[in-house]
């Protein structure tokens, strides 16, 4: 246990010291998570969401807490509906998305949390968070919500591991819509 500690402490010093410049590093808690590997990012643009169609995204949380610092939509009109649910279960998660990536672009750590889109829900669970999109009117552009978090003052969810999360999008604006999606996320691995 002794050598143990004396690796990770040397570890750590070491991390705490710029290489390039041997003076001690003050990067903020979350800039460091990027430098060493533990900040992750997907983003994704959905067309032809006819109206009245719902949309479910399904996070599943693994044995790491997800730390949710951006979750984010942009839409073409509103009106709009965003939902967070939390222990939703689902009889089968949907297509797995794949464009999910280390935002430390040399690091080779992968998210213990895997994101669905289509999963076929069961129970909604506990409904956590609601954003809404206004009506807006015809040939008006850009509507934005956040879900859960937009990024802004060190705002972020811990999600609890081991669970499943939904997010839903119900368009409600009368026509076919387009939407843009965005999530960022953070997961703490440091070895003792």
């Amino acid at each position: 246990m002794a050598d143990n500690f004396r690796e990770h402490y040397a570890d750590e010093m070491q991390r705490a010291m710029d290489p390039e410049i041997h003076a001690l590093t003050t990067i903020d808690s979350r800039h460091r998570m990027v430098h060493d590997g533990f900040v992750y990012h997907t983003s994704g643009k959905v067309t032809g969401m006819v109206n009245a169609n719902v949309d479910e995204f399904l996070l599943v949380t693994g044995s790491v807490a997800p730390h949710i610092v951006k979750l984010g939509f942009s839409l073409g009109r509103g009106d709009v509906d965003i939902l967070a649910f939390e222990d939703t279960t689902v009889s089968a998660n949907g297509a797995e998305l794949t464009e999910v990536y280390n935002t430390a672009r040399t690091s080779v750590n992968t998210p213990t949390m895997i994101l669905y889109s289509g999963p076929t829900v069961t129970g909604d669970g506990t409904k956590i968070h609601t954003s809404w999109v206004p009506p807006t009117a015809t040939g008006t552009g850009l509507s934005a919500a956040g879900a859960l978090v937009g990024d802004t003052a060190g705002e972020e969810w811990e999600l609890k591991p081991n669970s499943n999360y939904m997010i839903r999008i119900t368009n409600n604006s009368g026509s076919t819509i387009a939407y843009q999606y965005e999530l960022l996320w953070y997961e703490v691995a440091y070895e003792l």
